[in-house]
């Protein structure tokens, strides 16, 4: 389990201890420690925030154990951009204890996870994944060519996302979008890299 916060250790550690005979919990001070002998790593998505995408990249593309991001319903930019990086299996911070258990025993497996918690922001709307990612950099002000290269897929592509983003919300305009992802929750607080 990797967090920059300690309550977020802490309290998950303190979930997972209920449960000694279908997990056994380690807390890693950082991503480049020894996970030999670790099969399934909970990752906190807020360290994106505080240190950037390094360290979850490095989870995902060079260590052998599989990843479980644990994210924040309210801050849908970093389960965006780890989904963006690769990561497939995630959990909302907002679960409970057997509902955690169960996601680690399938991330272990390597089956998929149904999220059990699926109003999450911009869920209820129908947004995908990519498609909250782009309402995100939308309501960063990044235009649509920036957006495209950041994500790297073609303009066309990009268009599309944003059609579909538009239809489901029901706006018709970048700033009724905008307006729609600061009231829901998508629109990030940090700033533009």
């Amino acid at each position: 389990m990797i967090s920059p916060q300690e309550v977020v250790r802490r309290g998950l550690t303190t979930m997972l201890d209920d449960y000694p005979d279908r997990v056994a919990v380690t807390a890693l001070p950082c991503a480049h420690c020894h996970t030999a002998r670790v099969d399934v790593i909970v990752y906190d998505t807020f360290g994106l925030f505080l240190a950037g995408e390094r360290e979850l990249a490095h989870l995902l593309h060079e260590t052998d154990a599989k990843v479980l991001i644990c994210s924040r319903d309210l801050r849908p930019d970093l389960h965006a951009r780890a989904h963006a990086l690769g990561a497939r299996a995630w959990i909302s911070m907002s679960a409970h204890a057997h509902e955690l258990v169960r996601s680690i025993e399938l991330t272990a497996a390597g089956e998929p996870i149904n999220e059990p918690r699926s109003d999450r922001q911009g869920t209820a709307a129908g947004l995908t994944a990519r498609e909250i990612e782009v309402l995100m950099l939308i309501s960063q002000g990044w235009s649509n060519q920036e957006i495209a290269e950041r994500l790297a897929m073609s303009g066309n592509t990009l268009k599309s996302h944003v059609r579909r983003a538009y239809r489901k919300i029901k706006v018709t305009t970048r700033s009724q979008a905008v307006s729609w992802a600061i009231a829901h929750g998508l629109a990030s607080p940090t700033e533009r890299p």
